[in-house]
């Protein structure tokens, strides 16, 4: 089974997350051919490998859709993909973890609703939701339709996976115990930003999330 991971970003941001997020992907396994870190905000859309690992900067802002919203679009073909925010960092135990996938799953869900949209989903099923997906594709930069955007995806998480009802969402690793629940290991950010920010633990994924906007407001922090 080939799973990739995709991991969506913004141009004004990923300087600083690139080298946290891309590093601990490769120290848990992960192959460098199989990381796609999809990148947001530009004004055309390009491929760079470098050492393997292919960097792909978008014509849109999609927020955390961007590079799910980039599979569907243009074909990018795997059994499955994991899609991760480039605020995560993961442990040596990532890949085996990401790896227990139920049989016949078109999408596996990191915990149950709220998940933030990480979880894996099967390339077959997103290529057939792909209308749903380029129904949010955003094209407008201004901080007024980023902010639309931003609330939307607030009172909309889990858009292709919860709230897509078409087919079942599965749990990652329902069996380990914390598998459906996370634990806050300290409020520190990983890189300069002065939106306040503090650290998720996951255990079913051996995944860190360094995380702001935890809870709704009427405006939303962003970086972009």
């Amino acid at each position: 089974m080939n799973i990739k991971i995709c991991i969506t970003s913004h141009h004004s941001f990923s300087n600083q997350t690139f080298p946290i997020i891309v590093p601990s992907l490769i120290s848990s396994g992960i192959e460098p051919k199989n990381i796609f870190f999809i990148e947001g905000g530009h004004t055309s859309r390009s491929i760079d490998i470098t050492n393997n690992i292919n960097y792909i900067k978008t014509n849109h802002n999609s927020i955390e859709y961007t590079g799910l919203i980039d599979i569907a679009e243009y074909s990018m073909e795997s059994d499955y993909w994991v899609m991760l925010h480039d605020t995560c960092r993961v442990g040596k135990n990532f890949k085996s973890l990401i790896e227990n996938i139920p049989q016949g799953s078109d999408k596996v869900a990191l915990k149950r609703w709220p998940s933030m949209s990480i979880g894996a989903y099967k390339y077959t099923y997103l290529k057939k939701q792909c209308d749903r997906l380029m129904n949010i594709k955003n094209t407008d930069y201004s901080r007024e339709k980023i902010q639309y955007w931003k609330q939307w995806g607030i009172y909309n998480e889990d858009y292709m996976l919860w709230k897509e009802h078409t087919t079942d969402c599965a749990l990652y690793n329902e069996h380990l115990e914390l598998s459906d629940k996370f634990i806050v290991v300290d409020e520190q950010p990983w890189f300069y930003s002065k939106i306040k920010r503090r650290v998720e633990y996951y255990p079913q994924l051996d995944l860190y999330k360094n995380k702001a906007n935890w809870q709704p407001k009427e405006w939303m922090e962003i970086d972009v």
